[in-house]
């Protein structure tokens, strides 16, 4: 199959690149989880921010 040898070299090339990033996932993870209040208390104002023809979503 054309496509499987095509894809291979490209996830054995993708592979160290990925258990490279695993731990910063794992650093950054906890900072994540402590900014998320505040991303859900900004989100909110920052809709509120945009003029209405932007947020199709609020039609109430």
């Amino acid at each position: 199959m054309p496509l499987a040898s095509c894809l291979l070299p490209l996830a054995s090339c993708l592979l160290p690149i990925a258990s490279c990033l695993l731990p910063l996932a794992y650093c950054l993870l906890p900072i994540a989880s402590c900014l998320l209040p505040f991303a859900s208390c900004l989100l909110p104002l920052a809709c509120s921010l945009l003029p209405a023809p932007y947020l199709p979503l609020v039609t109430d």
